[in-house]
């Protein structure tokens, strides 16, 4: 039996919003209209400001707005995500949701240990696992999963994940 042990802080509650988010058009249309057509707009008025009322100092200082405006707006972006994500959920949710979790695998289930609390999680209610660069998801259901943060995870997890996804997909 395989054990890992880690710890989830609050700021990971949103990671699985935002892996969400990476994968979704509108969430992308936004992206592309705040990286580049309001860039491009701003650089256009630059470009009138500077030809036709011959302000140089203006059209530089509109011009570096639309570079900072291209670079920020997606940490912006992220950030408000983030904060909204996080009003979801009461002060006493993240208290029960935040602190120290074990994963063990047994042959029939995942066994989730968080606090004294013990949670069995058979495999064929597992959808998949989905590895990030910052996370490990495990599915649940399409919208709900457990999050494990790569950073702070003691044990070994490539045999963790290893040994998961052959049971997930021996359960199907």
């Amino acid at each position: 039996m395989l054990e890992i042990e880690y710890e989830l802080r609050e700021q990971d509650l949103t990671a699985l919003t935002e892996h969400q988010l990476q994968e979704k058009e509108h969430y992308q249309k936004i992206l592309r209209r705040h990286q580049i057509t309001f860039p491009a707009l701003l650089a256009l008025l630059a470009f009138f400001v500077w030809f036709y009322y011959a302000n140089t100092l203006g059209a530089i200082y509109i011009g570096l707005i639309a570079v900072l405006w291209h670079y920020f707006s997606p940490i912006l972006i992220k950030y408000s995500i983030r904060r909204r994500t996080l009003k979801l959920y009461s002060e006493e949710d993240r208290a029960r949701l935040t602190g120290k979790y074990k994963l063990r695998l047994e042959p029939q289930c995942l066994v989730e240990i968080h606090g004294k609390e013990e949670n069995r999680i058979p495999w064929r209610d597992i959808l998949r696992l989905e590895e990030t660069k910052r996370y490990v998801f495990v599915y649940l259901d399409v919208d709900q999963a457990l999050i494990i943060p790569r950073k702070r995870v003691q044990g070994d997890l490539k045999k963790f994940i290893e040994i998961a996804n052959r049971r997930i997909a021996a359960a199907e």
